[in-house]
């Protein structure tokens, strides 16, 4: 499941299932040592950031969870499902699969990515789900750039954007693509989020093709999901 919404809080996509970390600490080591200019610094999110990371993903989705999830067990919001998810050390959207950008006076989160292999939207189990509701996405679930390294989402705070930090989230899962031997990193975006459109053609990112998603009051948008990807450099 996903989605990529850049309104005012994301510039983003969505999913959830299992794999190796891939040399996550190796790059959180790296990145350690050169904490960001000014008051961010960068890290592997860990299980204490799981309800931060589990509200990031959900706005970034523009709507998507609230339309697959609302209203689907009593008591229990959409977020609240997607922390479940988040909090599992295995599974696609798992915190270990997600890098985060801290404030560093308050040690908040304000930006958060998530990456896994497309083949794992495969092996995701969509039976929970209302057939209509699934139905309605299943255009996006099939328009995937199978093979790639999938960006699931990406999101900055109100507050922190314009300082580079989604810029550089992407240059982590971009690096986590690399380093895994993946030829490309893709993802989908919202065709009327406009800002995360073009804030992804701005580095590089090509179209492949949309999926049709129908107009629903519970999931407005108009245009479907653009289906994008980068050619992926191999080590240098």
């Amino acid at each position: 499941m996903f989605g990529n919404q850049s309104s005012r809080t994301a510039v983003a996509r969505s999913g959830l299932v299992g794999f190796p970390n891939l040399g996550m600490e190796t790059i959180a080591r790296r990145t350690l040592k050169a904490v960001a200019a000014g008051e961010i610094s960068y890290r592997a999110a860990t299980f204490t950031d799981f309800r931060e990371l589990a509200r990031f993903i959900s706005v970034a989705g523009g709507g998507l969870y609230e339309f697959l999830f609302g209203d689907l067990f009593p008591l229990v919001s959409p977020t609240s499902l997607l922390a479940i998810a988040v909090a599992s050390p295995r599974g696609s959207l798992s915190y270990r699969n997600c890098f985060v950008a801290v404030d560093a006076r308050t040690n908040a989160v304000m930006g958060v990515a998530n990456a896994f292999p497309a083949e794992f939207l495969r092996k995701e189990n969509y039976a929970v789900l209302p057939p209509r509701r699934r139905s309605h996405i299943q255009p996006m679930l099939e328009l995937q750039d199978w093979g790639s390294m999938f960006l699931n989402a990406l999101a900055v705070s109100d507050q922190h954007q314009g300082r580079g930090v989604g810029a550089r989230l992407l240059a982590w899962a971009e690096d986590r693509a690399r380093r895994a031997g993946f030829k490309h990193l893709s993802l989908h975006a919202w065709a009327d989020n406009i800002k995360a459109v073009n804030f992804y053609k701005a580095r590089g990112y090509v179209a492949q093709a949309v999926a049709e998603i129908p107009y629903h009051p519970r999931l407005r948008h108009g245009g479907g999901s653009i289906l994008m990807h980068r050619k992926i450099d191999g080590p240098g």
